[in-house]
């Protein structure tokens, strides 16, 4: 691979990495990094602040309750699909949404039936069984089982993750607590008639000099790391925070129960809400400044841009007063620049070949109409201002960073700073963990 080749691919993983980033719908990358960052925050912010146990536990249950969160679902979906689908004789690229619109099923089924694409050939046999008898649960139809396999799918990896997730808070809890009995039989026993006896004959200057060669040092080391994963659907995401919420009050020790409710009401409304809220003030800003920034970094940075709007002039118009968009996209040459355009924005899915070139729309995935109007709006809207696309770029760049720093600045310094306040406010000044405070009385009277 030459350097130019290096560059490019560089280039388009540093557009594909922005892409991911910037959005906030289906995809998981802007999480992955708020979590990343949050967390590692969280943990800093403990430790300074309330203590090393408080920072033991957090790095313990953050970072573990991250790798069960980004690694847990897509691992379950994985090997449901590379054993149970071949099984049943089902293809896991099917989403079962396409199946709410009659309609369209309809329209997509005689589609495929009259193409000869042979890149649609495994989509034309999949939606042509759609309502036959299951070859291997032959009381169900396929389309029953590609639905209830969907659901099916994330109930067991939501019921399997939050098993983990009470481990992990349980295996927290323990550490913390075999920590302080250690730490408190030691004390109890350095502070015996013997031991005050030798701590007198260690102060001897020849004792010293005798053994100051000898002595070790044995420091408690604290560490641990865990993998974590990229990819899962944002939805799923939310049901399992709604497991890992109610998990996390259900474990709470007594008096650390309001401070997880709050942490836990943070961490939805800053993963959840906060993103889109910002990318509406941040498009809405970008629109007065004639920087509008809706439309997707992998579109903005696109090399051949200006061309591939130019060129696209009709289709642009076509899909804009079309009634059927379905009807009308499949009107449109699969060569055509408006069909990369919209694959790049992320409203239609499409078939490559190994060297990218698009053989066919993907129809497994659900087509959106008002989706794929507003994309068409904002390029031929783009084609008009395209002497503004370099502060466009620059605008939509900088939107994404702060969103995610935003978001996990709130998340890993704001909010625990806030919860080791009231903590102080309810403990006489104590900032550490109240649980962890009783823990430690508990042991002394032990």
């Amino acid at each position: 691979m030459n350097v130019g080749s290096i560059k490019q691919a560089i280039s388009t993983n540093s557009i594909k990495l922005l892409s991911g980033l910037g959005n906030n719908d289906d995809c998981l990358a802007a999480m992955i990094a708020k979590d990343w960052i949050g967390d590692a925050a969280t943990v800093y912010t403990y430790k300074k602040e309330g203590g090393k146990d408080d920072a033991r536990e957090k790095a313990i249950e953050e970072f573990g309750t991250g790798a069960i969160w980004l690694f847990g679902i897509p691992l379950v979906k994985k090997i449901v699909d590379k054993t149970v689908y071949p099984f049943l004789k089902l293809d896991s690229n099917f989403d079962p949404r396409v199946l709410d619109d009659k309609s369209k099923l309809e329209q997509i089924t005689t589609t495929l039936k009259n193409s000869t694409n042979e890149a649609l050939s495994s989509q034309k046999e999949v939606f042509s069984n759609l309502f036959e008898k299951n070859p291997v649960i032959k009381s169900l139809t396929n389309a029953q089982l590609y639905k209830g396999m969907a659901i099916g799918k994330f109930a067991v990896a939501t019921i399997a993750s939050a098993i983990g997730l009470t481990a992990i808070i349980k295996y927290k809890q323990d550490t913390t607590t075999k920590r302080i009995e250690k730490e408190i039989k030691e004390k109890k026993e350095n502070n015996t008639a013997a031991t005050l006896v030798m701590k007198g004959v260690e102060k001897n200057p020849t004792y010293l000099a005798f053994t100051q060669s000898n002595k070790k040092s044995n420091p408690i080391s604290f560490t641990g790391g865990l993998a974590e994963f990229m990819y899962n659907p944002i939805k799923n995401t939310m049901i399992l925070d709604g497991v890992i919420t109610g998990t996390r009050l259900k474990e709470a020790r007594k008096g650390e129960r309001g401070e997880v409710l709050f942490k836990e009401a943070c961490q939805i409304a800053f993963i959840y809400g906060f993103p889109k809220l910002f990318d509406k003030a941040t498009g809405f800003i970008g629109k007065k400044l004639n920087c509008p920034i809706d439309l997707d970094p992998k579109v903005l940075f696109d090399k051949g841009l200006k061309e591939k709007i130019d060129a696209s002039a009709h289709a642009l118009k076509q899909i804009g007063d079309s009634k059927n968009i379905l009807n009308t996209l499949q009107e449109i040459s699969i060569d055509s620049p408006i069909i990369d355009l919209l694959d790049k924005n992320g409203v239609i899915s499409t078939i490559k070949d190994k060297a990218g070139k698009i053989l066919s729309i993907d129809y497994f995935n659900p087509i959106d109409e008002d989706s794929v109007k507003n994309t068409v709006k904002e390029i031929a809207s783009l084609g008009d201002n395209f002497k503004n696309l370099g502060k466009i770029k620059a605008f939509k760049t900088s939107a994404i960073i702060a969103n995610i720093i935003a978001g996990a600045a709130i998340m890993g310094v704001i909010q625990p700073l806030i919860n080791i306040w009231m903590r102080k406010k309810m403990n006489n000044g104590d900032n550490r963990n109240p649980a962890i405070i009783a823990q430690e009385r508990n042991a002394m009277k032990a």
